[in-house]
């Protein structure tokens, strides 16, 4: 596997894990709107339900797939004991054992980037410094689909969606990067304007490259898997037919959303930040998606079946998985070395 397609995974891996900035659910700017610009906190009456309101979630863009490919089989898991999920408070599941810890990867990343900082300033760029361009950031291991409180979304809305994951391209305390440092660290370009040659897939590659050694990928991701479950649960038809009672829940309240994921990505709060407080709409469509959401136990289904699919593909490759394991600990005993020296 080449470095660009290893990197752009292992992004579109950090992108799944802090939230659903990898959905592309369809028409999401003109589903997510409220029928008639409006619901009960607009002051609108509430609209009688649609009938058999069905669920439009299309993933348009596949969750990144481990290697070796995933199961092929065309028949869904059978279902377990579907937990009652009353609040945030995490539920084991079955990849849990062979998990990576974000800590660990955390780690990982501040190692690579020491690496591949002192190959930017080997370069002629004396002033790099980590994080010089970040990526998406995670500080705890986050769903796809959480529970969300009755009284947090009452008085403070839903969650930050997107924004304050994704810091913007650049931005960093130190001064504005040039171009020619980012095609230097990318590896967009063979040579840097000043005629030094670029390492194979620029220094974010080489700092990898000093972090693994040989063994620069995984035989299998557990986090890959982790989260072709969560996909895999999302999509499966008992999922959908659970998202659709959510709807007809909602549709009774006023408000016109296939799922709660379109409610939660809805365009006037999907890019709120922390630091801006919920309006009224907000956190009144909030509080009656956390309503609905317990009045169904949506989030006990999901559960359940993100187990079922976790379980069959934690004995499809557990032996890889073991393999893996090791590996990463050795890259973790690197890292703890590169950062000790730094």
């Amino acid at each position: 596997m080449n470095d660009d397609h290893s990197r752009r995974r292992r992004r579109l891996l950090a992108a799944a894990t802090v939230g659903a900035a990898l959905f592309a659910i369809s028409g999401l700017a003109a589903a997510s709107a409220m029928a008639d610009g409006g619901g009960p906190a607009a002051g609108n009456p509430p609209p009688s339900p649609s009938p058999s309101p069905s669920p439009t979630m299309q993933f348009t863009e596949t969750p990144p797939s481990p290697d070796p490919e995933p199961s092929t089989s065309e028949s869904p898991p059978p279902l377990g004991t579907i937990p009652k999920v009353t609040s945030t408070a995490p539920i084991a599941m079955p990849l849990d054992s062979v998990m990576t810890s974000l800590s660990d990867v955390d780690l990982l990343e501040t190692a690579g980037e020491l690496k591949a900082r002192d190959c930017m300033r080997s370069l002629g760029f004396t002033t790099w410094t980590t994080g010089a361009i970040p990526g998406p950031s995670a500080d705890k291991d986050s769903d796809l689909f959480d529970y969300l409180p009755s009284a947090d979304a009452t008085e403070s809305g839903y969650p930050p969606a997107l924004s304050d994951k994704f810091p913007a391209l650049g931005a960093s305390s130190q001064t504005a990067v040039s171009e020619d440092a980012v095609r230097a660290y990318t590896g967009t370009e063979a040579t840097t304007a000043s005629g030094a040659a670029v390492p194979d897939g620029g220094c974010e590659a080489e700092g990898d490259r000093q972090l693994k050694g040989t063994a620069a990928e995984l035989p299998v991701d557990p986090r890959l898997l982790l989260v072709e479950a969560q996909f895999s649960a999302l999509r499966d038809d008992r999922m959908q037919q659970a998202f659709a009672t959510w709807s007809a829940c909602m549709a009774k309240r006023g408000y016109r959303y296939d799922d709660p994921l379109s409610a939660h990505l809805d365009p006037r709060w999907a890019e709120r930040t922390s630091d801006s407080p919920a309006g009224a709409e907000e956190k009144a469509t909030a509080a009656a998606d956390a309503a609905c959401q317990q009045e169904g136990n949506l989030v006990g289904m999901y559960k359940a079946l993100e187990t079922a699919y976790q379980k069959r593909l934690l004995d499809e490759n557990r032996t890889q998985l073991t393999n893996a394991l090791s590996i990463f600990d050795t890259w973790v005993s690197n890292a703890r070395a590169i950062v000790a020296a730094n």
